[in-house]
């Protein structure tokens, strides 16, 4: 058993890590917030004061929220259809300790909200040490140069990890698995000196650069990356999935996706995406340029 795979082998209870991962999910807190004054709140209200949440995001963090019995649902009339949302006895007592951390935060991170933080991960150190002069400018930036020195490096704090696939001890792989597993909210930009391949479906990173690195490629990723993390889960979502089949149709001849049942399900997860999404227009131009699909020979 490796270091990250219990929270006892570190001595920190899994109480304290599943609660940690719990209010380290955006709007978990901000709904609890929101359902305190305990007379309950419909779905459209939650949307009307949550500004900028998306319908599926609500839908999914109510359902987890009702899971850990720190929401109530109640059935107020079936025609038409409305329910209202309450806290429990459980959720009132969380709704306290939020509001504590809300009020350290204001007393001791305030002067330190713009910081973005950027984590890179690479076992060859030049490469680092070079990368970190070419962020350094704009972001705090932390290095790790293994895959257990990633995982020590890896809070809530970190905005953008840029790593390396192939390091010594844990993999990048390994280490990617680990943080989505966590359900961390950092943007990954995986980097390695291999040529991209269908593997590459079924990873959850969100951009992939081929080594070696141009700084201005980098430089554009990692502000791209930084400027997603406002976006909502579905939007992040589609630019991932549209920056994957970017790569694989640059540098994989079209023939041989055809033939891949992997890449007929990312054109469909794709096109779903595309076809539910209103937000996709609010992007960045040069989001959308960078990450533009070739053009069908």
């Amino acid at each position: 058993m490796t270091e990250f795979d219990s929270g006892r082998s570190t001595g920190t209870p899994e109480s304290l890590l599943e609660s940690a991962s719990l209010l380290s999910k955006k709007w978990h807190p901000a709904i609890v917030r929101c359902l305190e004054d305990g007379d309950g709140l419909g779905f459209s209200d939650l949307e009307q004061r949550l500004d900028g949440i998306s319908a599926k995001v609500l839908t999914d963090a109510l359902e987890e929220l009702q899971k850990y019995d720190i929401i109530a649902r109640k059935e107020v009339s079936q025609r038409p259809l409305r329910v209202e949302y309450t806290l429990t006895d459980r959720g009132t007592d969380l709704e306290t300790v939020i509001e504590s951390l809300a009020d350290w935060g204001e007393t001791y991170l305030e002067d330190d909200q713009t910081e973005t933080v950027v984590l890179i991960a690479d076992d060859d150190r030049r490469i680092s040490a070079m990368h970190t002069t070419w962020l350094d400018d704009e972001y705090t930036v932390r290095t790790a140069h293994d895959g257990e020195e990633t995982l020590r490096e890896l809070d809530t704090d970190v905005d953008v990890l840029v790593l390396d696939r192939r390091m010594p001890g844990l993999s990048g792989d390994e280490v990617l698995d680990w943080l989505r597993s966590q359900r961390y909210d950092a943007r990954v930009v995986m980097v390695t000196s291999e040529d991209p391949d269908l593997d590459l479906l079924d990873m959850e990173f969100d951009e992939y650069l081929t080594k070696p690195v141009v700084k201005d490629d980098l430089r554009a990723v990692v502000a791209d990356l930084v400027e997603r993390s406002e976006y909502d889960d579905q939007l992040q979502q589609y630019l991932a999935l549209r920056s994957k089949l970017a790569v694989l149709q640059a540098e994989t001849p079209i023939e041989d996706l055809e033939s891949r049942e992997e890449y007929e399900r990312l054109l469909n997860r794709l096109d779903a995406l595309d076809a539910t999404s209103d937000d996709i227009a609010d992007a960045a131009p040069e989001t959308l340029d960078r990450i533009s699909l070739p053009e069908p020979q």
